[in-house]
C-alpha cells in the first residue's frame, strides 16, 4: 500500500478522532480523568493483538520507551483537560505550536542554530495562534486563558514525546515501541484512579461505544502515520496538517450546532486563516 494512502488515512482518521473526542467529552463522559484512563486502556487493548501478530518483543533499550510513555501520558492528560473547555476549531490550530516548541527544545537542549527567518516564522505562528482563538467578542484575551494554557502545555509534552519516540525507534521496531509505550502509559495512569473510581461503576453502553470508537481511530492514526512517516517525512507532514476536524466542526455548526460548536461565518474565516498561516509556518520550520 502506498505511503501517500497511509498519510491520507492518518489525516482523515486524526480529524475524526478530534471531533469524536470532543463529542465524547461533551455528551458521554463528564469526568476527564475517567476519559483519559478508558482511552489509555482501550488503545492498549487494540495494540496488543496487532503487536503480537507482528512479532513485537521486549525493548532493547527501556529508557526511551519510558520517556515516550511519560510524555505521552502528560500530553493526553492536558489535551483531554483542554478539549473539555475549548472548541475543535480552536484547539486544532494550537497543534502547530508543537513545531515551535520543538524548535525551542532544539535550541535549549541541543544548541541547534536557527536563522532569523526561522525565528520570524515562530513569531508568525504565535501571532496567528492568538487569532485562532478569537470568538464573537473579538478580544485577543481569548488566547490568554487557562484552557489555552493547558492546551499549550499539552503541545510541549507532545513535542517532547516526538523526540522520545524517535529515540526509541533507534533501538526497536514500530510494534515493540507502540506496544510498550501503551502498556507503560496504562501503568502510569493507574494512580489517577481515586479521581474517577466512583464514576467507573457508572460507565454504560454509550460510554463504552464512544471509547471503543476513539481507541479504533487512535490505533489507525498512530499506525498509518508511522508507516507513512517512515517513507517520506515531507509529504506526510503536508497531508496530515490538513485540518479535516475544523472542516467537520463547520459542518456541525451548520447542520447540528448543539452537538459540537456554533460560531458565525466571520469567526470561522478568521480561525481558518490563522490556522492556514500556522500550518504554513510549521511546515517551513519542519
Amino acid at each position: 500500500m502506498s505511503y501517500i494512502l497511509f498519510a491520507w488515512i492518518a489525516s482523515l482518521s486524526s480529524g475524526l478522532l478530534v471531533v469524536i473526542t470532543k463529542l465524547t467529552s461533551k455528551h458521554a463522559i463528564a469526568n476527564p480523568w475517567l476519559f483519559n484512563f478508558l482511552r489509555t486502556l482501550v488503545v492498549v487493548l487494540f495494540i496488543i493483538p496487532l503487536a503480537l501478530i507482528n512479532n513485537s518483543s521486549m525493548p532493547h533499550n527501556w529508557l526511551p520507551i519510558v520517556a515516550a510513555a511519560i510524555t505521552s501520558v502528560l500530553f493526553y492528560i492536558f489535551y483531554i483537560l483542554a478539549i473539555y473547555k475549548l472548541d475543535v476549531s480552536t484547539i486544532v490550530p494550537l497543534f502547530n505550536f508543537r513545531t515551535v516548541f520543538a524548535v525551542l527544545l532544539g535550541v535549549l537542549l541541543f544548541q541547534e542554530k536557527f536563522t532569523s527567518y526561522q525565528y520570524f516564522l515562530v513569531l508568525i505562528i504565535i501571532i496567528a495562534g492568538i487569532f485562532s482563538t478569537i470568538d464573537e467578542k473579538f478580544n485577543v484575551r481569548s488566547f490568554f486563558n487557562k484552557a489555552v494554557g493547558i492546551a499549550l502545555l499539552a503541545m510541549i509534552f507532545l513535542a517532547l514525546n516526538s523526540v522520545a519516540v524517535k529515540w526509541a525507534f533507534m533501538f526497536d521496531d514500530v510494534w515493540t515501541v507502540n506496544l510498550w509505550i501503551g502498556v507503560i502509559s496504562l501503568i502510569i495512569v493507574l494512580p489517577t484512579l481515586p479521581l474517577f473510581y466512583k464514576d467507573l461503576f457508572k460507565v454504560g453502553r454509550n460510554q463504552i461505544l464512544s471509547i471503543g470508537v476513539i481507541g479504533f481511530f487512535q490505533t489507525i492514526t498512530n499506525l498509518t502515520f508511522t508507516l507513512a512517516l517512515a517513507v517520506s517525512v515531507g509529504i506526510t507532514s503536508v497531508i496530515v496538517t490538513i485540518p479535516f476536524s475544523m472542516i467537520l466542526a463547520v459542518l456541525f455548526s451548520v447542520f447540528a450546532p448543539k452537538l459540537l460548536e456554533k460560531h458565525t461565518a466571520k469567526i470561522y474565516i478568521i480561525r481558518f486563516t490563522a490556522a492556514a498561516i500556522m500550518i504554513y509556518g510549521a511546515l517551513q520550520l519542519s
